[in-house]
């Protein structure tokens, strides 16, 4: 133990950032837990890990889950919410809005010592004065007390909630570029100009007369130009690869559906898929490093 401010520290709870300090200055005799330093060591152990750790962790502790948590964990509860009324506290009490569904995990734990495992988890709850949606990516554990018996249950976590939001943007952007599409009633098929693996949708092979293949090479679908725009096309798709023009694509041609015989004269537009500005120089190299789906050219 340390002296601190004329107030006897038990070593466990030395350092831990602002939680530490917290812990150091709560008075626990209003708790069941009592002095700290009375504390069963493996829940000093555990405390002391916790405090130390910079990934965030969460320890419920007892057979009424009392809640300890890190300064890792803590910038999760947000400015006005929990922090730090809970610490101490029974979970039940701790976390009423959330307590249907994280109880049947903590109690899976309790009963059986098997961890759980959670990704991007929706688990809203009180936070920044209001209920917000929250995902989470975590894990219960269970902790062994001194009797050799489970004394309380480890969460390691990392919320989720930018990267689940933005995938759901990502996907409603997507889900608007096909209703687009659909509305527009584009073809669109993206061009490998490494592996010469030509990907289109169904649209688009419905008009040429081709099987559902997913991947499929170039020459098949140059098949479908009529003889004579063949040549052009081929020479245009050459020239937006050696940079000309910036990269960009953007051509008169007539398709022939190879079943049906049927004839549409197409407009494409289309463009090299950089990431970066480039001069027509770099063009040439980059088309032939470009990841699949590299190229898209819309076809009305």
């Amino acid at each position: 133990m340390s002296i601190q401010d004329n107030k006897i520290v038990p070593k466990f709870l030395e350092g831990g950032g602002e939680m530490g300090q917290i812990m150091r200055n709560m008075d626990w005799t209003t708790t069941p837990l009592g002095q700290p330093e009375n504390w069963p060591l493996s829940l000093k152990f555990a405390i002391s890990t916790m405090l130390k750790t910079k990934f965030p962790n969460f320890i419920f502790w007892g057979e009424d889950f009392r809640c300890f948590y890190n300064d890792a964990y803590r910038p999760s509860l947000g400015i006005d919410g929990k922090h730090h009324s809970i610490l101490g506290q029974k979970a039940k009490e701790a976390w009423p809005e959330i307590w249907d569904t994280i109880h049947p995990l903590l109690k899976q734990v309790w009963e059986t010592g098997e961890a759980t495992w959670s990704e991007n988890q929706l688990i809203p709850f009180f936070r920044n004065g209001k209920i917000e949606n929250i995902y989470w990516t975590f894990s219960y554990s269970s902790l062994i007390n001194d009797d050799q018996k489970i004394g309380g249950i480890l969460t390691t976590c990392t919320e989720t909630t930018e990267a689940v939001t933005t995938l759901q943007r990502l996907k409603e952007s997507e889900n608007q570029l096909k209703f687009a599409i659909d509305a527009a009633e584009l073809g669109t098929w993206d061009y490998n100009p490494h592996s010469h693996i030509f990907t289109a949708n169904d649209r688009l092979k419905n008009w040429f007369g081709l099987d559902d293949e997913i991947e499929m090479d170039l020459s098949l679908a140059i098949q479908t130009i009529i003889p004579e725009d063949q040549s052009r096309v081929t020479s245009a798709i050459d020239a937006a690869l050696n940079g000309v023009n910036g990269g960009k694509y953007s051509i008169n041609y007539t398709i022939e559906n190879i079943k049906t015989k049927e004839r549409k004269i197409v407009l494409v537009l289309g463009r090299l898929g950089l990431t970066k500005k480039t001069s027509p120089t770099d063009l040439t190299e980059q088309c032939r490093m470009l990841p699949k789906n590299s190229w898209r050219i819309k076809i009305a």
